[in-house]
């Protein structure tokens, strides 16, 4: 099926390419359908087909969306996140002194980074669901951190009231460095990061997470 779709979008690309403002709206409208069956294959497919073209220039807001394949792609190397105060951290289990500065301080194996809000539906009812998933995922050695794309600080802390793990917030919305830096541009969106911030895998969602956790982490041990 993939096979199919690949010849397909090279078909479209090689007569979009004609028409610069079709061949934006096309791919704009493609690469929405796709992230939103889930097909993320081929969404990373189109991206790097599209951001390879030399032919037609990519409206920016299009190719912000795009590059998440390119620069947040398996095997990459995540950005590092640092945890201060302006980002309104809570952190259940952690005493404040303890509290790691940064991502890259975490003490475990494996980090969710986790994108999301309390006005995002979906996110409402994605992240209930990694807590309810959470001490069998820290168990086996996979950290939590929840950044929130919230706006107002009541907002946010309601929210993430209830959540066992990390949670920060720089009430910037789409703005946020951090959003900025992961290429993010949906919510809820989750990475999966090694120890050493290699990226493993772009989560669809928690249900594929935590077959990830049975099958590698708890299968894999016995």
């Amino acid at each position: 099926v993939f096979i199919e779709m690949q010849r397909s979008i090279d078909a479209m690309m090689q007569n979009l390419v004609k028409n610069e403002q079709r061949f934006n709206e096309v791919t704009e409208y493609l690469f929405d359908l796709l992230e939103k069956r889930s097909l993320f294959s081929a969404s990373e497919y189109l991206a790097l087909k599209v951001l390879n073209e030399t032919s037609c220039t990519v409206n920016s807001d299009l190719a912000k969306q795009l590059e998440t394949y390119r620069a947040m792609k398996k095997g990459s190397l995540a950005p590092d996140i640092v945890f201060t105060e302006s980002n309104n951290i809570i952190a259940p289990g952690y005493t404040a002194d303890a509290i790691p500065s940064k991502l890259s301080e975490l003490k475990s194996n494996y980090t969710v980074v986790a994108f999301g809000a309390g006005w995002c539906p979906k996110c409402n009812e994605e992240l209930p669901e990694i807590a309810r998933h959470y001490l069998k995922w820290k168990t086996n050695g996979v950290e939590v951190i929840l950044v929130s794309l919230d706006e107002d600080l009541n907002s946010y802390q309601s929210f993430v009231k209830d959540f066992p793990f990390i949670s920060l917030c720089d009430l910037k919305k789409w703005d946020g460095q951090i959003v900025k830096d992961y290429y993010v541009f949906g919510t809820p969106t989750m990475y999966l990061l090694d120890h050493k911030r290699e990226i493993l895998l772009r989560p669809n969602s928690v249900k594929q997470m935590d077959a990830w956790v049975d099958w590698y982490l708890i299968q894999g041990n016995k």
